[in-house]
């Protein structure tokens, strides 16, 4: 039953992301970047993350800080997806993982990171985790949270 229910999950989300003027949005509840904890700061700027269509052909991915009203965006490249099975000791659901060119709207700076966003289906609550390895810096944000 899990399965069919994370298997309609993932087909609303992709086609939400699809759809016009339709994006998925996921509040971020944890935060740290190379392992320094922010969970105060994501919670005090309420920062989400989200998925959405910045043209007919190219999904993109944002990084929000909706309280400072600045943003990380871009296309999202290379994508790929694999089901993650049930466990009697784990949830079910799927990672994907994908290239991000993004630009900064607080300092202008551009760059790639390689994505791989995970999320899972426990009770009616959609939960994700998104680990962003920058590739220039190879500065690693993890994001913790679930869908708004």
């Amino acid at each position: 039953m899990k399965r069919i229910s994370l298997s309609l999950l993932a087909i609303l989300t992709i086609g939400l992301a699809y759809g016009q003027d339709q994006s998925v949005t996921y509040k971020i509840t944890n935060y740290s970047v190379n392992g320094v904890n922010y969970d105060d700061l994501a919670l005090n700027s309420d920062v989400a993350i989200s998925f959405y269509m910045c043209d007919n052909t190219t999904m993109c991915f944002a990084n929000l800080w909706r309280n400072t009203g600045s943003q990380s965006y871009g296309g999202v490249y290379a994508l790929k997806s694999k089901e993650i099975p049930e466990t009697p000791s784990t949830f079910g659901g799927e990672e994907y993982k994908f290239t991000w060119k993004f630009l900064n709207t607080y300092d202008d700076k551009k760059g790639e990171a390689a994505v791989t966003f995970t999320k899972s289906l426990i009770g009616n609550t959609v939960k994700i985790r998104a680990e962003i390895l920058v590739l220039n810096t190879n500065e690693v944000l993890v994001l913790d949270g679930y869908q708004e």
